[in-house]
């Protein structure tokens, strides 16, 4: 059930990903919206408040999705294809605020505290725990956080260049690297992709 929040919320986002946050104020989101400035208060507080909803909006599934996604597909290779594509699919309408957001979190913005551990530390967790299942405890860990830096790396990229072929050769390059450091290591020869 969707809840007057929520749909608020939607426009908000979609707002924000088309525009950019930049030093949007709540009048002047309501007024572009379609609702009041009291509305944005009563359902979220502060801009810094909307700005908080937005970032778990956009980015604060993204672990969960991942760990659902593989725990779902038992074929490595297919499970890090679907990932790629997907991220890619809300990269297209997303990436820009996510990663405009994520200069709100360098420079230390209180409401973009979390996006620290949605966008970094969730997800590696989750690549960790992925990768654990077939390395060590200490190895997965350093795949999880490069398995996410060059995934953030070629989205940025793409977003910048629109060079979809470009991305999607250097994410099957990453693969065949992961898929050596296991059958070194001895362990499973699917990878995460």
């Amino acid at each position: 059930m969707t809840t007057a929040r929520d749909e608020l919320l939607a426009k908000v986002v979609a707002h924000y990903a088309e525009h950019g946050v930049r030093d949007t104020s709540l009048r002047s989101l309501a007024a572009a919206i379609g609702t009041s400035q009291r509305m944005l208060h009563y359902h979220f507080g502060s801009r810094e408040d909307v700005l908080t909803a937005v970032i778990d909006a956009v980015a604060g599934g993204q672990a969960e999705r991942i760990g659902r996604l593989f725990d779902e597909e038992p074929d490595r290779t297919a499970a890090g294809d679907l990932n790629w594509r997907k991220t890619v699919e809300g990269a297209e309408v997303f990436g820009a605020l996510w990663f405009e957001l994520a200069t709100h979190a360098m420079r230390h913005e209180p409401y973009a505290a979390r996006l620290g551990e949605v966008m970094v530390a969730a997800q590696v967790r989750e690549f960790t725990r992925l990768y654990a299942e077939r390395t060590s405890a200490d190895k997965a860990a350093r795949l999880a956080r490069l398995t996410l830096a060059v995934g953030q790396g070629l989205i940025f990229g793409l977003l910048i260049d629109r060079d979809r072929q470009a991305a999607d050769a250097a994410v099957e390059e990453f693969s065949r690297l992961v898929r050596r450091e296991f059958e070194d290591a001895g362990g499973d020869e699917q990878t995460l992709g």
